[in-house]
């Protein structure tokens, strides 16, 4: 449940350059986890929910062209950050308003229901310009148990701006890619697992659509230092996570949660169906989930020990869109991640199945358990008997929570790719009630939002150097064909912090729970079978 003490806040606007940490003061700031040279570095302080009239953040995902001159001030790459109000006032416990005006200093409103949301699954059969040219990472290239590792360098620190900065530039063979999900190999070691990749070994290719195509693709921190890793070859790139037949644009996997266990890594995955009619412009993308599956990998070689289908493998909702675990359980939080909307009667007809989110929970790790599901008053074997514990917004309500330093948090893009506002929320207990504790719109890098959105916000598993909150965040054109295949910058995500929230304050009001509205009936499709 979401707090509703927290009703309206007016919002004002604090724009962060580079994601660079500075005080709301406006002072110009170092970086977190970075040496200042002897200077004390500063981080973003934001305000503290008073309940009433509690400011918010506008956050861009730098580098960033200044705002506007109307927009109350900005700053450029590397500048301080500037406070200015805006009339803007945003309800952030109830449904998404998808009438409002756009917000005059980001091109984009709470929520477009009239921007076209385009992206076509690129053709399996491009190929890059010179293959048969010398790799230019052939040398730092090699190979084990049918995966290719391709070391690619180093960043100073974990700080968000230097994470930022690497993420924001080609990434070795990696152009772009979205929808990152990290996991803790313990050591100091991270697996990165992304969606839908564009991978040139060639280094000859500057565009999305002359880059091999990759439906999933995986980067491997050690310390400071990443490598690429997938299956196939230089010349001919496959997904790192192929399951049974992957067919590449009609039927693929795509990462969700996961944790490190005494088996291995543990990774859910959803099948992915590609829909043959395509959804008109601003209902979605044309596919749909049909199964969940659990994967096993060794943390240390990321050799897949095991594919099978997750104990609970329906998509309505699909458990393990977020894992985490606290000392006694594991968490699997529930989201139908319908992007079709046209299969559940177009954009306009809100609420969406996917803003309800629902949690089941296996004894500690212990993922190939049968859960039990959290219900209107405790918890229950049966599936049926699930109620959502959050049910909010218009097109979807992605959280991202995390068991993190003892604290339930959640960083949601509102609505996903329709919308333009993040929220960060916190909980005494993964089932709720959870509190909303930051609303800060967010602009994309190049900060073009009528143009570009971003989606998929997820905290990392570590603090900042001043113990500061790190988020990524995923974005891409809303026309993907015509603004990002030829700009593949537009097509990578970003990174940047906040200050780590106080506990849930002030006085608790309870929601009983209420039964939600029927899910649409779920679409049979022959890849719903054992292969």
């Amino acid at each position: 449940m979401i707090r509703p003490s927290l009703a309206r806040r007016r919002v004002a606007a604090l724009v962060v350059g580079a994601a660079t940490l500075a005080s709301a003061c406006g002072s110009t700031g170092t970086a977190a986890g970075t040496d200042s040279g002897g200077e004390t570095p500063t981080v973003l302080s934001l305000p503290r929910p008073t309940f009433d009239d509690e400011p918010g953040v506008r956050i861009v995902v730098g580098p960033a062209s200044p705002p506007p001159s109307d927009s109350g001030g900005g700053v450029a790459t590397g500048a301080s950050t500037t406070v200015s109000d805006v009339t803007e006032t945003t309800d952030v416990t109830g449904t998404t308003d998808v009438t409002g005006a756009s917000d005059p200093a980001d091109g984009a409103g709470p929520t477009r229901l009239d921007a076209p949301v385009e992206r076509d699954v690129p053709s399996p059969t491009v190929t890059p310009p010179g293959p048969s040219l010398p790799h230019p990472w052939a040398g730092v290239t090699t190979e084990s148990d049918g995966l290719l590792h391709v070391a690619i360098g180093c960043v100073p620190d974990l700080g968000a701006e230097s994470l930022n900065g690497f993420f924001a530039e080609r990434v070795g063979p990696m152009l772009g890619a979205d929808y990152q999900h990290v996991y803790d190999l313990s050591g100091g070691r991270y697996l990165w697992l992304f969606q839908d990749a564009f991978v040139d070994h060639t280094d000859l290719s500057h565009r999305l659509d002359t880059s091999p195509f990759v439906h999933n693709v995986a980067l491997l921190q050690d310390g400071l230092c990443f490598s690429l890793v997938h299956r196939g070859s230089p010349d001919a790139p496959q997904s790192f996570e192929t399951g049974f037949g992957e067919s590449v644009a009609q039927r693929w996997y795509w990462p969700l949660g996961g944790e490190l266990t005494p088996e291995g890594l543990g990774v859910f995955w959803v099948e992915m169906a590609k829909d043959s009619v395509v959804p008109a412009p601003g209902d979605g993308l044309a596919w749909h989930p049909t199964r969940t599956w659990l994967a096993t990998y060794d943390p240390v070689t990321l050799r897949r020990l095991a594919f099978r289908p997750a104990v609970d493998d329906g998509v309505m909702p699909i458990y393990g869109m977020a894992v985490a675990s606290d000392s006694t359980h594991t968490y699997l939080f529930g989201n139908s991640f319908e992007q079709n909307l046209a299969r559940e009667g177009g954009a306009a007809n809100t609420p969406h199945s996917a803003t309800r989110m629902y949690l089941a929970r296996v004894d500690r790790l212990a993922l190939g358990q049968a859960p039990e599901y959290r219900t209107a008053d405790g918890w229950s074997p049966d599936p049926t008997a699930a109620v959502a514990i959050s049910s909010r917004f218009a097109i979807e309500n992605p959280m991202q929570p995390r068991f993190l330093d003892g604290r339930w948090i959640a960083t949601t893009k509102v609505d996903g790719y329709y919308g333009s506002h993040l929220l960060l929320d916190v909980a005494t207990d993964p089932w709720g009630p959870w509190t909303t504790v930051l609303d800060a719109s967010i602009v994309p890098r190049g900060g073009d939002g009528a143009r570009d959105t971003t989606y998929h916000a997820q905290p990392l598993p570590w603090r900042g150097g001043l113990g500061e909150l790190i988020v990524t965040i995923s974005q891409n054109s809303r026309d993907m064909a015509a603004d990002a295949y030829g700009a593949p910058e537009r097509y990578r995500i970003g990174v940047f912090a906040v200050a780590w929230p106080d506990e849930p304050t002030g006085p608790v009001v309870e929601e009983s729970p209420s039964p939600d509205s029927p899910d649409p009936s779920p679409v049979t499709d022959p890849t719903d079978q054992v292969p």
